[in-house]
């Protein structure tokens, strides 16, 4: 019997351990086989999370193969950027209001108010690591403990707002939740602590990409008294806390922590607040500069690059935005939404300025239109500790544009710095009257800032503005730019307003400007002929967007009131779920709808790129697997055309064409044929996400912007191009240059301005800046993404259809672009003849299109956009990807076609039909202009001819790893299983 019931005990251990066994070879067996279909698959992620970097094995020369050098260590580089992130946000950060409240005195105790006191917006969607209690006490102030814990680890730490888009716009969520006055005096001993501080109130307001702020909140407040509120002002609990605070502290300091400008008007009905600051979205660092500015250590010279009005719906632009869907002809929802550009180029400031002119000389038909209770802060706007007087204004003429010159003393006791901003009026004709030509009264032409000036110290500053900017795009007439015969003027002013104002005095009108800061230029003639050609590529410039004006009626300075823009659409009766203004009937929000023909729906189903050229021109199939010698390194430096490029392109197999075309999101393959290296390139425009050595977010791009720095802008470009060298980045998704066309966009921190030629400034001046260190630069996002409601990336999202004229398009969306692309050139060094040798090229080599479409067509896939004006008239060689990859409307044939290159995709899932002869030799153009845009980075860093690559992915390392381990463990399983049964067999 014992043994029997040894016997059975035996057999029992013996099916247990082999049933466990069984679970681990199960276990095992499913990591081996992850490892092996998964990681190939997204072997591209892992080797950006882990920092895969490639090297060369090149033969001894005696050579300096490193292109592209770094300016410091990876070390070095955590100081230096929390260094730089401090200067833009010092320089980048603007004092509105100061009644005497700022500078603080040493010492001052401060009592922090709004539960975003503890949760300081930084970078866009993520809080920062330095407290804004930090900052301040570093810099000698005190902070009220009692209040601060309450908001942090208290009864008011529930009280978080809401995080604004979720899940790239998926859903939304834009509660205020500020913590009611009530609850905040209730606490015992929270009163008494008020004693003796000053308030601080942080006024946070969150963006996020895919979604765009709510013009209502009715879907974010359950109080009745805030639904039809929108997200820009403040709502009954937080004007609860702000009263209160009004009345019990001699100074309120309101601290505006949004990207976008705010409605503020609410604060000149509360006489305490005293000093308001737009601080913006710091990065890691910037509020310890912040703390400096309200120490006085740092004199503030940010200035606005957004108008600032009472009411954000006052601008036309603000009448289109939102939440537009297109029905069929029987009134059913389709899938696509659309925007309206009505307002043509009255964005910003050109709307508010040019308005306020007419309303002053009594022309086109302005009505009712009283300046100072819409604009409550201009364009350019911003005060300073000390005060700065402007003299000796002089203008000298040259062949290619004007020198505007001024003399600017600090008059006050505080050094500072100043801003000298440049207007120029173009004459509004009747000529442009009878052909639709709008003009706005003013426009930004040039800026410079002076250096840091001691009291009583001058400093005479230029500032050129090319001949160039005097034309005008002219659709219908001459269809292409012409100069306007008439009168100029340029102005030298501190904002926009003083700019209109100095103009208007110079023309003998009652308005409070100075005459003697301007400067009349006459064009006898119309000249119809010398801007219709590129002025940089001589290629023809003329209509291509006729369509996309869709049949709308803009807004024309000849008649304010008969064409000021109403909604493109009727209010349905379908909820609104992206944030559209109150609407309907009942005080809710509704969707707008307009009605899509069936020829309309059918052009938005479609993929037709526009290209011109009939498939059945191509008949013959690249050459595939040639094997030429020739490694990516040999045609560093060569011209795009050199006729090397047609062997080296007759290498890829068509497998390689694939994997470049369909699958270079954040990074192009390693290509064997070519001794091509996987390059990684990396979001976003406050950092790099991979490879940020510094571990340092910048800013948000509005303060960068609102720094009137280019200098400023370009050594973020070089810090960017620095660190992208020593973390392994190549590419740099960004900078970012839509427009702030309302100041309702999510993504206001990517973006710089309502103005295109301050955001093309600062913009190619980061492109510059980083290109000098081998980094490729995509300037995104290409073009009219000025929203974010149903731009297109999400499954049930088709790209939302976007309307505007042809002057619009070209003197405002495209303009920062074309900046860009035309920002000039960098050192390239190469190898020639068996020596180093050097030559200039294009800065900017890459740019990434957009979700949304232009007219019905997505903008990837856009054939007049990209081919037509950006190679054609612009002459773009580089590369350009699209941005992400919805696979709802993004086809990467069309893309091709359309003359773009890569998808924003790390799979190589779409099945390219390189059987096609018209695909297949679309598909060689993209892949040579990837191929040439990484021949000429710093990629190639090491490499010349006869180099070979070295060095396993990480993703492989990983995979043979785990499929070794697996296997061992495995193998061992077995083993034991089967000893497990014969051993005894054996005894």
């Amino acid at each position: 019997m014992t043994g029997n019931r040894k016997n059975r005990k035996g057999t029992f251990g013996k099916v247990v351990k082999t049933v466990f066994s069984v679970l681990g070879i199960l276990v095992f067996g499913a990591v081996l086989l992850a490892a092996n279909t998964l990681l190939p698959k997204y072997g591209r992620m892992v080797n950006e999370i882990l920092a895969y970097k490639q090297g060369w094995n090149t033969p001894e020369t005696g050579l300096d193969l490193q292109y592209s050098k770094p300016d410091f260590t990876a070390e070095a580089s955590k100081e230096i950027g929390k260094a730089l992130n401090e200067r833009i946000a010092g320089e980048g950060i603007v004092l509105l209001e100061n009644e005497g409240a700022l500078p603080l005195k040493p010492g001052t105790a401060l009592s922090l108010f709004s539960h975003s006191s503890v949760d300081v917006l930084a970078g866009g969607y993520s809080g920062s690591g330095l407290t804004l209690k930090d900052a301040l006490e570093s810099r000698g102030f005190t902070v009220n403990k009692t209040l601060w814990d309450f908001y942090a680890t208290g009864n008011g730490s529930a009280c978080v707002r809401g995080p604004g888009s979720i899940d790239y716009g998926r859903a939304e969520d834009f509660r205020i939740n500020e913590c009611p006055v009530d609850e905040i005096l209730a606490e015992a001993g929270m009163e008494e602590s008020f004693e003796g501080t000053t308030a601080v109130f942080v006024w946070s307001r969150v963006v996020g990409e895919g979604r765009d702020m709510p013009r209502s909140m009715c879907l974010h407040t359950d109080i009745e008294a805030d639904k039809a509120k929108n997200y820009l002002e403040p709502d009954s609990v937080e004007l609860g806390v702000l009263n209160y605070l009004n009345s019990r502290f001699e100074h309120v300091i309101l601290l505006v922590n949004s990207p976008s400008v705010m409605e503020l008007g609410w604060a000149k009905a509360l006489p305490h607040v005293t000093a308001v600051v737009q601080m913006g979205l710091t990065g890691t660092y910037g509020m310890n500069a912040l703390a400096d500015i309200l120490a006085g250590h740092i004199n503030p010279s940010g200035r606005l690059t957004d108008t600032a009005a009472y009411d954000a719906f006052s601008s036309p632009a603000s009448r289109n935005y939102g939440d537009f869907r297109y029905v069929d002809e029987s009134g059913k929802e389709t899938r696509y939404n659309y925007i309206s550009y009505a307002e043509g180029i009255y964005v910003g400031y050109r709307y508010y300025e040019t308005r306020y002119e007419d309303a002053v000389l009594g022309q086109g038909n302005a009505g009712e239109y009283d300046y100072d209770t819409i604009v409550q802060y201009p364009f350019g706007y911003g005060l300073s500790y000390t005060t700065f007087e402007w003299s000796d204004f002089r203008v000298t003429e040259e062949a290619q544009g004007f020198l505007v010159s001024v003399t600017v003393t600090n008059t006050g006791g505080t050094a500072g710095k100043e801003v000298v901003q440049v207007y120029l009026q173009s004459p509004y004709t009747p000529y442009d009257v009878a052909n639709g030509i709008e003009k706005a009264s003013v426009e930004l032409a040039a800026y410079v800032k002076t250096g840091l000036l001691a009291p009583g110290a001058s400093e005479t500053v230029t500032a050129r503005v090319d001949r160039e900017q005097m034309k005008v795009y002219d659709s219908r007439g001459a269809k292409t730019y012409i100069l306007d015969a008439g009168e100029y003027f340029l102005t030298a002013a501190s904002d926009a307003h003083r700019a209109v104002c100095n103009i208007l005095a110079a023309k003998g009108a009652d308005a409070d400007g100075d005459a003697a800061f301007t400067y009349r230029h006459r064009v006898a003639v119309r000249d119809s002929e010398t801007y219709a050609y590129d002025s940089e590529t001589g290629a023809p410039v003329t209509n291509l967007f006729d369509e996309e004006a869709g049949g709308l009626v803009y807004l024309s300075r000849s008649d304010w009131t008969g064409t000021f823009p109403e909604p493109d659409g009727i209010v349905s009766d379908i909820p609104s779920s992206w944030g559209n203004p109150a609407n309907g009937a009942d005080g809710g929000s509704y969707v707008y709808t307009k009605t899509a023909s069936a020829a309309e729906i059918a052009r938005m189903d479609g993929t037709d790129s526009g290209n011109p050229v009939p498939d059945g021109r191509f008949t013959a199939l690249p050459v595939y697997g040639a094997k030429n010698g020739l490694g990516l390194a040999d045609l560093r430096g060569l011209a795009f055309d050199d006729p090397q490029w047609e062997k080296l392109l007759d290498q890829l197999t068509e497998e390689d064409t694939k994997q470049l075309v369909t699958a270079s999101g954040y990074g192009t393959p390693d290509i064997a044929s070519v001794v091509k290296p996987y390059v990684l390139d990396a979001d976003a425009a406050t950092g790099l996400v991979f490879g940020n050595t510094s571990g340092v977010t910048f800013p948000g791009a509005e303060i960068l912007a609102q720094t009137w720095n280019t200098d400023l802008a370009k050594e973020f470009g070089t810090f960017i191009g620095n660190t992208g060298l020593l973390g392994g980045v190549t590419g740099w998704y960004s900078p970012a240059m839509n427009l702030h066309r309302t100041p309702f966009s999510g993504r206001n921190n990517e973006y710089y301005s309502e103005d295109p030629y301050i955001s093309g400034c600062v913009a190619a001046a980061e492109v510059l800046g980083a290109a000098e260190k081998g980094m490729y630069t995509f300037i995104k996002h290409f073009a009219l993404n000025d929203q974010e409601n149903h731009r297109g990336d999400t499954e049930t999202e088709w790209g939302a259809a976007t309307w505007a004229n042809e002057q619009a398009i070209r003197e405002l969306y495209l303009k920062p672009f074309e900046r860009c692309v035309k920002a000039g050139t960098v050192t390239l060094n190469y190898v020639e003849d068996g020596a180093v040798a050097a030559k200039e090229v294009r800065a900017c080599q890459a740019l990434m299109t957009s979700f949304n479409r232009l007219g019905y067509t997505w903008t990837g896939g856009h054939y007049r956009l990209i081919t037509g004006i950006l190679r054609s008239e612009w002459g773009f060689n580089g590369f350009v990807i699209t941005d992400a990859d919805t696979p709802t409307h993004m086809d990467p044939v069309q893309m091709i076609k359309a003359g773009a290159d890569g998808k924003l995709n790390y799979l190589n899932e779409y099945d390219l039909d390189l059987a096609d002869p018209a695909t297949a030799h679309y598909a060689r153009e993209a892949a040579h202009r990837i191929l040439y845009t990484v021949a000429n980075s710093k990629a190639m860093n090491g490499a010349m001819h006869g180099s070979r690559l070295t060095g396993v992915p990480t993703a492989d390392v990983v995979r043979i790893v785990l499929t070794v381990l697996n296997a061992v463990l495995i193998a061992l399983l077995v083993f034991f299983t089967v000893r497990r049964f014969t051993k005894k067999e054996a005894q």
